[in-house]
């Protein structure tokens, strides 16, 4: 067997699972649920009523994230909890088949255009074709696991290449929230070139675990970070939609370039070394807070926008178009001209203190 077939064949089966992926995160959004929501409707869809703790082992989320979902599935009227016949001080979960029924056609509109596609085949190649997927499943589920367990990406399993990408598709969204977990060295924001995609995103160093649920964005890096300053995450994000975005748990250097995207708040937690923000025309007041100190801060905007910058800690200098709050400790506070009944206008607020603070226009 040749090496490059065999590559061919699981470059097609990545393709499968990632498009599978894309298309559930699509019926999700049509029903204004999550990709979470989706896939738990799902397997109670194929295997019946189930207990909560079955379906954590099947889609891998914590028995909180679970019971959370079915919370959220049972409100929509999706599912009910009903008591278990064989034992009664047990609840167990089904699904409301005619509020199911059109999440279920939609789902197997994928199945009703593959159907020819198989008949094409004999019966011994069908055979064989379950045989694989059926063995694939079982890896796919077994290194699910081992990544789970072995967060860092050090288990004996783990990739050892320089970088890893991620995508997903606009759908029907009209904001979206980025928010970033955990401490990395390097947090980079560009504006998206690609109006079909929500966003892309590159990875170096460890893998983070990155999920879509009703529009939020969440990146989660598992595991303490020992690893930290091997980690930099970059990110396109879609210009066509309203933004927030949230970094929690210290970054060494933010370089964000987001001046065709449309920003509602900035938000970065944790500490950091050297920020610096290019931001778009604003719509209405946007905050930009900074928790935790910064070394240096250097903020450009349009020409004309209005900005405060307020500062809570000790500040080496801070200057606002040329004017200079000075070095204090304490609060302080300066404002550009035109802040002061201005509709559209930046908000920023350092909160723990900052060697230099610069804010400027763009020309």
């Amino acid at each position: 067997m040749k090496r490059d077939d065999v590559d061919s064949v699981l470059r097609a089966l990545r393709r499968v699972n990632l498009q599978g992926s894309f298309f559930g995160q699509t019926v999700a959004i049509r029903f204004g649920l999550s990709e979470s929501d989706i896939e738990t409707l799902e397997a109670l869809i194929d295997m019946g009523a189930s207990t909560a703790g079955r379906l954590s082992d099947l889609t891998g989320l914590t028995s909180g994230a679970v019971t959370r979902v079915i919370d959220r599935l049972e409100q929509a009227g999706f599912v009910r909890r009903i008591p278990d016949p064989a034992d009664r001080r047990r609840v167990i979960v089904e699904a409301i088949p005619e509020k199911v029924a059109a999440v279920q056609a939609t789902l197997n509109r994928v199945g009703s255009a593959s159907a020819e596609e198989i008949g094409r085949y004999t019966d011994a190649q069908l055979a064989l074709i379950t045989d694989f997927l059926t063995r694939m499943e079982q890896i796919t589920r077994d290194e699910a696991t081992s990544l789970r367990e072995n967060p860092a990406g050090d288990g004996p399993s783990a990739g050892t290449g320089p970088g890893s990408e991620h995508s997903a598709p606009l759908g029907g969204l009209v904001s979206a929230k980025l928010h970033v977990r955990s401490g990395l060295s390097t947090l980079r924001l560009r504006n998206g070139s690609e109006v079909r995609d929500l966003y892309r995103a590159s990875f170096e160093g460890a893998m983070p675990q990155v999920r879509l649920r009703d529009g939020r964005v969440l990146v989660q890096y598992r595991g303490l970070p020992f690893d930290w300053r091997k980690r930099t995450a970059t990110f396109a994000l879609n210009t066509t939609i309203p933004w927030t975005i949230e970094a929690m748990g210290g970054i060494q250097r933010v370089e964000a370039d987001l001046r065709a995207v449309d920003v509602r708040k900035f938000d970065l937690v944790g500490g950091t070394e050297r920020i610096q923000i290019e931001l778009g025309a604003p719509n209405g007041e946007v905050p930009v807070r900074i928790v935790g100190g910064a070394s240096t801060i250097r903020l450009e905007r349009p020409r004309g926008v209005p900005v405060r910058v307020r500062v809570v800690g000790s500040t080496g200098s801070a200057t606002l178009d040329g004017l200079n709050l000075g070095g204090k400790g304490g609060a302080s506070m300066l404002s550009s001209a035109g802040w002061d009944g201005a509709r559209d206008r930046i908000a920023l607020e350092i909160v723990g203190g900052s060697k230099s603070i610069v804010v400027v226009d763009r020309p």
